[in-house]
């Protein structure tokens, strides 16, 4: 990465010749192909296609949880799967948000609690991670959320209360997987809002896996999947 370039220069993904094979049950099957990807720094990239198509694949191998079967995925001038597994996961918690299509929770902890614990597990001190936690619920309109457990949240406040979490460690990258999925219309608009709010007042990467066609638009980039490969990678 130029760090003289301007940021929306800036590549601060690079994936290189990848491909992910895994077996069900005798069968090999090919997840994704030969991929080449480049995201900047200011993208909001818009991933799309049919079920099976290696989206959320795709998706998972940038976070480094899953592995490659081969190719080269750099993060930030780091390749992170020369990084052990320890030292990937703790790379992820700094420098990735990521927002589930169901979200998981801590079930013993509030949702204040659970959006602070990223940072506990970080190190920082109780108070300092509650009180980042309450300033980022702050800033989602979910300050009054806090002291309800999330499993008791409507779907559209707990994906709130996901996004949250996914950016109270101030990280580069959010990566969505189908976050609107199981959200009505309301809900979905409010969350892509907060989310095209990062990518343009905050400059944070945003990587969404959507098939709702409504919130293409939403994104600077749209990329195409089908049959574990790239066919379509356009600007909006």
């Amino acid at each position: 990465m130029d760090k003289n370039q301007p940021i929306h220069h800036q590549t601060i993904i690079r994936i290189e010749k990848l491909h992910k094979k895994f077996f069900t049950g005798k069968h090999l099957f090919t997840a994704l192909r030969d991929i080449d990807l480049e995201i900047k720094a200011t993208d909001f990239v818009v991933i799309y296609g049919p079920s099976g198509c290696g989206k959320t694949t795709l998706l998972n191998i940038i976070a480094g949880i899953d592995q490659p079967t081969a190719g080269e995925v750099e993060v930030r001038d780091t390749e992170i799967f020369k990084l052990s597994d320890d030292q990937r996961g703790i790379f992820r918690s700094k420098k990735m948000g990521f927002i589930h299509q169901f979200p998981l929770w801590i079930k013993s902890l509030n949702t204040l609690e659970n959006i602070a614990f990223p940072l506990l597990i970080e190190g920082e001190a109780e108070d300092y991670a509650l009180s980042c936690a309450q300033n980022v619920m702050e800033e989602l309109k979910i300050a009054d959320l806090a002291k309800p457990k999330p499993t008791s949240l409507s779907g559209g406040e707990q994906q709130r209360a996901s996004l949250a979490r996914a950016i109270v460690t101030n990280p580069w990258i959010i990566l969505a997987d189908e976050p609107t999925g199981n959200l009505d219309s309301h809900a979905s608009d409010l969350l892509m809002k907060f989310l095209e709010r990062l990518n343009k007042k905050h400059k944070r990467t945003i990587i969404l896996v959507t098939h709702n066609q409504d919130y293409w638009p939403l994104g600077t980039r749209r990329i195409e999947m089908k049959d574990g490969e790239i066919v379509r990678d356009t600007h909006n």
